[in-house]
């Protein structure tokens, strides 16, 4: 099963490139909604690799999933696959 996870990480002037924020989202309909918000497709027509999340983006996917996400890092998007 394919879901989205996103990441947050600190700017890159931090000098500390290591895992912040994590969150897998697993819901179909969820991830759904995240592929309209992020890339404007079908979440079957996503491919791999990861997309950095604008502010806006980010807002909009904090109001679907109900979550507000920690301030100053930078947030990626990408899929993956339960193996």
């Amino acid at each position: 099963m394919s879901y989205f996870s996103i990441t947050g990480f600190y700017p890159d002037d931090r000098n500390d490139d290591s895992l912040q924020f994590e969150m897998d989202i697993k819901n179909a309909e969820h991830n759904e909604v995240l592929a309209q918000v992020t890339e404007g497709k079908s979440f079957c027509e996503i491919g791999p690799g990861e997309l950095e999340l604008t502010n806006e983006q980010l807002r909009e996917i904090g109001r679907v999933l109900g979550v507000e996400f920690p301030v100053g890092l930078e947030y990626y998007i990408g899929t993956c696959i339960d193996a």
